[in-house]
């Protein structure tokens, strides 16, 4: 009876509102606070087993302009995912930490992370979890404080949050299209911009941002997806420009298929095995100098192109 107007009201009170006091204006609307969950008990107990001296390489550990990126020592370098779920984000995990990298997890709810946490401690990997809002610039900034404290500057960041709500033009609500926005684009803008102030001095260093099917064709229902990840894909070329020169190697991946998520196997159901892609972006962050690639795109064999995700 009462679910249709409380309804209304909801979606009036999610919308922007404007208060004035003279040349002042407060901006400001109701909306669902965002969780965010960290796992610093583990990571307290790690640190303490460890009882290492500071991670941090020393300056004869960082590659030199100009030297072969093959050639690195994958032990002295931090790698830090932002957006870390099942499939892309779990291979690509243990992915880094075959390598022998230092990995930094990051997620709202680090704690679904633990798991994955123990399993690459155990098999050797230091691996950190921690709490972040991609989309909220203070939490992006302790992040990556907190990482460099404890496990180094990254040498390679990747941006893997996809937020989407699908919907029309006509039934799409402000809230939701900005929401997924944020997730899609802004929160890549922060997490890119933070890496590349840190990068930039040291003259190395990657940065992945993970793009779709929807960075390319705008189709219908995918207003929430496409928008945001069209803006993720303009982010990489502008930055590309900006900071290759410097010695930082940006890259756009379009995922042009669904990605395996569990070992659930559907009949007739094309899907990108995840520990496949996260080689390749791995192979990405190993190109040399000479010959960066700036936009790849991934789908399986007989996955029919620009129509999936």
């Amino acid at each position: 009876m009462f679910a249709v107007p409380m309804m209304r009201l909801w979606r009036s009170l999610k919308s922007w509102r404007q208060f004035s006091v003279g040349p002042v204006s407060l901006f400001y609307r109701f909306g669902r606070r965002v969780p965010v969950s960290n796992n610093r008990r583990r990571q307290q107990q790690r640190l303490k087993l460890d009882c290492a001296t500071p991670v941090t390489a020393p300056d004869s550990a960082l590659t030199p302009r100009g030297a072969c990126e093959s050639e690195r020592d994958a032990s002295t370098e931090t790698a830090l995912i932002v957006g870390v779920g099942p499939g892309y984000g779990f291979e690509l995990a243990r992915r880094f930490a075959a390598s022998g990298m230092r990995v930094a997890l990051a997620s709202r709810n680090a704690e679904r992370l633990d798991d994955l946490v123990d399993e690459l401690g155990a098999g050797g990997g230091q691996v950190n979890a921690y709490g972040c809002d991609a989309t909220d610039e203070r939490s992006v900034a302790a992040l990556l404080a907190t990482v460099t404290e404890e496990l180094g500057a990254p040498h390679l960041v990747v941006y893997a949050v996809q937020g989407f709500c699908p919907g029309t033009v006509l039934d799409t609500e402000v809230p939701a299209f900005e929401e997924s926005w944020r997730q899609n684009c802004l929160g890549g803008f922060i997490v890119a911009r933070a890496a590349a102030r840190m990068m930039v001095p040291l003259e190395r260093g990657s940065i992945i941002l993970t793009g779709s099917t929807s960075s390319l064709i705008g189709r219908e229902d995918h207003l929430n997806l496409a928008v945001g990840k069209f803006g993720l894909r303009a982010l990489a070329q502008v930055l590309a420009r900006e900071v290759w020169p410097s010695g930082i190697h940006v890259a756009h991946v379009v995922i042009d298929a669904d990605v395996k998520d569990s070992d659930v196997f559907e009949a007739g159901y094309t899907q990108a095995e995840p520990r496949h892609l996260a080689d390749a972006v791995f192979g990405l962050h190993r190109q040399p100098r000479s010959a960066w690639t700036s936009e790849m795109d991934f789908r399986p064999w007989n996955e029919k192109f620009w129509q999936h995700c």
